[in-house]
């Protein structure tokens, strides 16, 4: 964590963007609107080749023409002596996790299909494709054997105990039936067999082959443990209960099928990284309870047993594993570091953590090439879209690979700069604050994006990226804007990422307050046009505010926690809100509703607009509905929007543009961008039924004119 400056309530810029990037998003360029957000493309998972020169990434785009469908993913092939990289997948077909036969010529993927996920492998000289796993369930994730002979792949097989057919109409799925557990198969690529089962007894999660491929190491849970969440993990008024995410590590010998446990302990073992000459095996293990937000840290084991030992912390104590260096004497980690992110390389003899990644910019992604001598990335920044770039490990010099948003770089962005304040209590806080694009004789109205988690960051992603928060277009339409990363977030630390734990609406709440106060003392907000929005717990934290300071002016609450209470037994993580405030729902009800905003209803005077996904289980839709109904009666302006075919995450373009649209509309009514304006011509949300169902409630505004969706 880099050291924090204190400040006092004044703001101290400690990061500008590169000048030239800065001077292009300020002076002329195109203007962002909602569409173009549509159109910036998501680049993910960059794998190199055994040689280093070809290279497969992914690219997920938005298809706003297709009403009712979803984002897809592409895979890309850039190859040397190409002119640019070319698609490998079909255009509207959702692909993913490309991998390259040792050889280097064949690459497997997954591939959505209408019912199951399928593995596919395509020769890349005659891009000829076959089907791997047709009928067989769902594929997760698959990898080469070292001999490219055979694929290894973990599926979920559907359990004949898992749901019954009562009739040709419904299907009754049996909550913690034998089902969704994904077993470890091996499928030969020569001849005609099917897939052969090595680990079927218990579910497997990441995997990979020794350097001979005569063992798998993969994460796992006990073949006899409950169901995930779902123990008694205390006796009432016990102060902490179990952990339920752990999983352990073991080996299973690609011949024989036999099962050995190699690290098992009361913590969460995972990421297993064989080290190049086979006898060593790396892993991040975490320490419990609280898998949410303990800290953690790789530790490296002897493939053959033994004790063991643990590398250098790094400075989050958060690491994702990379894998081994070429030559074995380190591992490569990334990690969030403040409102970016870097990659680490940690000495295997126990040395401190030494910087790899020598760039201002944030590593939104990172693998590791089969040799541990490069590189695949994915570099963003604020004003920088993401494209996907390859670099030798030894020494850091990023090129480019890609360029599907190179249209972006005629358009224009608002000026973001890292923040820091003290809070109440004298920490030091840090966040992002986006100019408008126009400057402004007057403070600028100011809203705030609330990030989810909580243990999640808000950091330098690039602002015209596809967002349910139209962050370009604010700026555009003169609103500033403020991403503050509050006590409990990523990046800053364990203590830091811990110190919201039992505290949801506390200390997090006074660093919002704090911020707040110290952009209007710096006159970079108008104190009289502020808003607030955010998903999941950013929308927690949103409506908690609203329930406890009247400074907003409009709020949107996206799939937001209303009700600890229920929360807690409903959500589909049922040890999430057991491990952040000590016990279960009917163990701390008093302490839970005590710090759910539902409880502050009756304080609640500012406009709100609810989102939420109708089949959202890990904030199930009656959290909005619950807050959105004891607005509605209370006379609050009010509405909720419900998102059909939608769970956590909103994935169809349709209902993301109107996601972006209505939040514009909402906050253009009830916190105008200009002094005294009067909004009109706003968009509209689309209003046939492929958009969300809207919801009213409460009086209409005081011009009598209704907000759209009603």
């Amino acid at each position: 964590m880099r050291p924090l400056i204190r400040t006092g309530l004044t703001l101290t810029m400690v990061l500008l963007l590169a000048l030239a990037l800065a001077g292009r998003a300020v002076a002329g360029g195109k203007p962002f609107s909602v569409e173009d957000m549509l159109r910036v493309a998501m680049v993910a998972d960059v794998r190199l080749g055994p040689d280093g020169r070809r290279v497969a990434f992914t690219v997920t785009r938005a298809a706003p023409e297709i009403r009712d469908g979803d984002l897809y993913s592409r895979i890309y092939l850039a190859e040397p002596g190409k002119a640019g990289p070319r698609p490998v997948t079909p255009e509207t077909a959702q692909c993913e996790k490309p991998s390259f036969s040792p050889d280097g010529t064949r690459l497997a993927y997954l591939q959505q299909g209408d019912d199951t996920t399928e593995a596919v492998l395509q020769n890349l000289a005659t891009g000829q494709t076959r089907r791997l796993s047709r009928g067989q369930g769902d594929v997760l994730d698959l990898a080469f054997a070292p001999d490219g002979k055979s694929l290894a792949m973990t599926i979920v097989a559907e359990s004949k105990g898992a749901a019954s057919r009562n009739n040709d109409d419904a299907d009754v799925e049996v909550l913690d039936a034998a089902s969704g557990a994904a077993g470890l198969f091996l499928l030969p690529l020569v001849g005609h067999g099917g897939p052969r089962g090595l680990v079927t007894d218990r579910d497997v999660g990441n995997f990979v082959f020794s350097p001979d491929g005569g063992r798998i190491a993969f994460e796992t849970t006990a073949p006899d443990g409950p169901p995930r969440g779902r123990r008694v993990t205390s006796a009432s008024g016990a102060p902490a209960p179990g952990d339920a995410a752990n999983t352990d590590i073991a080996l299973v010998d690609v011949k024989t099928g036999a099962v050995t446990s190699l690290a098992d302990t009361d913590g969460s073992e995972g990421s297993p990284r064989f080290s190049p000459d086979g006898k060593s095996v790396a892993y991040v293990s975490m320490a419990a309870p609280g898998f949410y937000f303990s800290a953690a840290r790789v530790m490296v084991v002897p493939a053959a047993g033994g004790a063991p030992r643990a590398l250098s912390e790094t400075p989050d104590a958060r690491p994702e594993l990379l894998g081994w260096s070429a030559g074995g004497e380190a591992v490569y980690v990334r990690e969030a570091q403040g409102t970016c992110a870097v990659i680490w390389a940690l000495p295997v003899d126990g040395g401190p953590p030494r910087l790899v990644s020598d760039t201002p910019h944030v590593v939104a992604s990172a693998t590791l090439s089969p040799a541990g001598d490069a590189f695949g990335l994915v570099l963003a920044d604020s004003s920088l879209p993401p494209e996907a770039y390859v670099t030798p490990a030894d020494r850091f010099a990023p090129r480019a690979v890609s360029s599907v948003n190179k249209e972006f770089a005629g358009y224009r962005l608002g000026r973001t700069e890292v923040v820091r304040w003290q809070s109440t209590d004298g920490t030091t806080v840090e966040g992002l604050y986006t100019h408008p694009i126009a400057p402004a004789s007057t403070p600028p109205p100011l809203l705030v994006e609330l990030h989810g988690g909580p243990a999640l960051v808000a950091d330098r992603q690039y602002l015209g990226a596809l967002n349910y928060y139209p962050l370009a277009v604010f700026s555009e339409r003169g609103y500033a804007l403020f991403q503050p990363n509050v006590r409990g977030s990523d990046g800053y630390g364990p203590a830091f990422r811990r110190a919201n734990v039992g505290d949801w609406g506390g200390a997090d709440f006074a660093d919002l307050q704090s911020g707040l106060d110290a952009l209007v003392a710096r006159k970079l907000a108008d104190p009289e046009r502020l808003g607030v929005m955010g998903w999941s717990y950013g929308g927690y934290l949103a409506a908690w505010a609203i329930g406890h300071t009247g400074r907003f002016k409009a709020a949107s609450v996206g799939a937001g926690i209303t009700n600890l209470v229920s929360q807690c037994g409903s959500m589909d993580l049922p040890d999430f809100i057991p491990l952040y405030f000590g016990g279960e729902a009917y163990e701390r009800f008093e302490a839970l509703f005590d710090r759910s905003p539902l409880k502050y209803a009756a304080a609640i005077k500012t406009p709100t607009l609810f989102q939420h996904g109708v089949a959202d289980e890990r904030v199930p839709f009656t959290q909005s509905l619950e807050l959105y109904t004891a607005l509605s009666r209370l006379g609050v302006p009010t509405r909720l929007a419900a998102y059909p075919r939608s769970g956590h995450d909103v994935t169809e373009p349709a209902l993301i543009r109107d996601l972006m649209v209505r939040n514009l509309d909402w906050f253009a009514r009830y916190v105008p961008a200009a002094p005294g304006a009067v909004v009109t011509g706003m968009e509209q949300p689309a209003g046939d039924g492929s958009s969300a169902a809207g919801l009213s409630g409460g009086p209409p505004p005081a011009d009598g004119a209704q907000p759209s969706g009603s």
